[in-house]
């Protein structure tokens, strides 16, 4: 049995300064995913490719495209975002508990169960019998708790260490880890493993070293780094020791990423035969997919939104946000731009779980917005702010049109400041050195990323909200595994949003495959991800 594990929950001044550089590569693994995002369609989702979720047949080798080279392949430093890196984690890794996509509920993959008897206060891991990473080594709650020890110890600066380090693990025997919350029990930790924390690397390649275990990645997925050419293509091959491969899993013999930035590029290589899928968030491009070739379109919360530096002047006064929320309105970005962005009400997806029908973000009042920035300028406080975006052309339009549309109220002035995604992530994430600034999340669920990302003690809430109302919804919808209870307290955050305005959401969020005829077995799971095993040809 090994011993416990000492971990700190990440809360506080020392544990923020520490997780500075952690935030960082959280904004900056988010901000690449964005700004691979150009135009989206204000549209309804047409139903899938009906033959994309067919059984796929045995053999052949999947073409896809992605914008940009993967920094690494190791579960610590790497995004579980759909649009980036996911994929790739998904295939040589496998999910040890994930989000089914349809029930929203967490299910079993390589783990076997994961369950608490006493409301959180403990939870229990079991592990499938038998399973072996690709080099044979045992996949064992050892080597679990070897990657959530290493999740929750700042050395390695994990991106994921705001879920790691907020319980403890125990090895009860080889197929057996419990869990302990620090603090307060925890009736969601199920969802902050299958969100944050599916992926294990084998303690084999960790033992080597980070130079070997991020470029040189062993797990027990379906398939393997072959090939690794920095700035061109990935290729995976299948792995001989799979779990699954008694039930002719995975389909695919293999797969091969290859580089290609420019998101139209990929389009017309998939239409015209020369790859055979790639994952996009534009849903413009999802749309045109639709119709000329198919997509697999995967909604969440979250989306695209103004953040508030709630910490400095002029946003630390609720006047000014709300002066800047009113005087713009978001269906007016894609009429205008027409980059098809699909209007948001809200943080929460109107077609989602936790969506309140009943709460939404004010519409614009150009009236009301003209009078606050008088009030304001009465006072010798006139609203002039900066907006903070990286260096790529979707981000500095919108916003451009953001300034054009403040422009036309007196009493107000908006600087943009587009930079280098270096001078950004010091901005943001380390110096907090802004005043507003854009950011996009896709969110399955609340559990963990609100609680990390808006808790008034949180090394994560970099926007400096501090509401009794928030926390104690976030502490509400933590607290309890009742459907019924999540979604109110989650109706409780929203009513605070929209009360406090911390951020302002103006575009849904989604994602998903664009794919030609020939692919099939694409299934979700996450924030959109594919099950790399299952998905293959007709």
């Amino acid at each position: 049995m090994s011993a416990r594990r000492t971990a700190r929950p990440g809360f506080g001044k020392s544990a923020r300064r520490r997780g500075s550089g952690v935030v960082a590569a959280l904004v900056a693994l988010g901000l690449a995913a964005t700004a691979c995002s150009e135009d989206k369609k204000d549209k309804e989702p047409a139903p899938p490719n009906q033959g994309a979720t067919a059984e796929a047949k045995p053999g052949g080798t999947l073409r896809m495209l992605a914008v940009q080279d993967s920094a690494r392949l190791d579960p610590f430093g790497t995004s579980n975002v759909a649009v980036a890196d996911e994929p790739r984690l998904a295939a040589l890794y496998d999910p040890l508990f994930y989000i089914d996509g349809k029930s929203k509920k967490v299910a079993a993959h390589l783990g076997e169960s994961l369950a608490t008897t006493d409301n959180g206060a403990s939870w229990t891991m079991k592990l499938r019998p038998g399973v072996q990473f690709s080099d044979g080594t045992p996949f064992n709650a050892e080597a679990v708790k070897k990657n959530y020890d290493m999740h929750a110890n700042f050395a390695t600066r994990s991106v994921h260490i705001g879920a790691a380090a907020t319980f403890k693990t125990e090895v009860v025997d080889p197929l057996t880890l419990k869990l302990t919350p620090q603090g307060a029990p925890n009736p969601n930790l199920d969802r902050a493993i299958a969100i944050e924390l599916p992926y294990i690397e084998a303690p084999s390649a960790l033992d080597k070293g980070a130079e070997t275990y991020q470029g040189s990645p062993v797990g027990a997925g379906p398939f393997m780094l072959k090939s690794w050419t920095r700035g061109s293509e990935q290729v995976f091959v299948k792995n001989p020791n799979y779990w699954q491969k008694d039930k002719g899993l995975p389909k695919l013999d293999g797969f091969s990423v290859k580089l290609l930035a420019d998101i139209q590029q990929q389009f017309a290589s998939v239409k015209s035969g020369q790859a055979d899928l790639f994952v996009s968030s534009d849903q413009k491009l999802l749309e045109k997919a639709r119709k000329e070739l198919n997509a697999s379109e995967f909604k969440t919360d979250g989306g695209q939104m103004m953040q508030f530096n709630m910490k400095k002047p002029p946003f630390d006064d609720i006047r000014a946000r709300k002066a800047v929320t009113l005087a713009l309105n978001p269906a007016d970005i894609p009429a205008t731009l027409d980059n098809g962005y699909v209007p948001a009400k809200g943080f929460f997806n109107a077609a989602g779980v936790f969506a309140d029908p009943n709460i939404s973000q004010a519409a614009q009042n150009t009236a009301e917005a003209q009078r606050l920035f008088d009030e304001l300028a009465n006072e010798g406080k006139k609203l002039e702010f900066s907006y903070l975006v990286p260096l790529n052309p979707s981000s500095q339009k919108v916003a451009e049109f953001m300034q054009s549309r403040l422009r036309t109220f007196k009493n107000v002035n908006m600087t943009i400041d587009a930079v280098e995604i270096g001078q950004y992530i010091q901005k943001y994430a380390i110096s907090r050195e802004f005043q507003g600034m854009l950011f996009q999340q896709w969110v399955v669920d609340p559990e963990p990323t609100l609680y990390s990302s808006l808790y008034s003690k949180s090394m994560f809430n970099v926007i400096g909200w501090n509401s009794p109302a928030a926390d104690a919804a976030l502490d509400k919808g933590r607290q309890s595994s009742d459907p019924a209870v999540r979604k109110q307290a989650y109706s409780e955050l929203q009513k605070a949003l929209v009360d406090e305005l911390p951020m302002w959401v103006y575009a849904e969020s989604s994602n998903g495959p664009i794919f030609n005829d020939k692919v099939t077995g694409i299934e979700h799971y996450n924030s959109g991800v594919m099950f790399m095993d299952r998905i293959g040809f007709k």
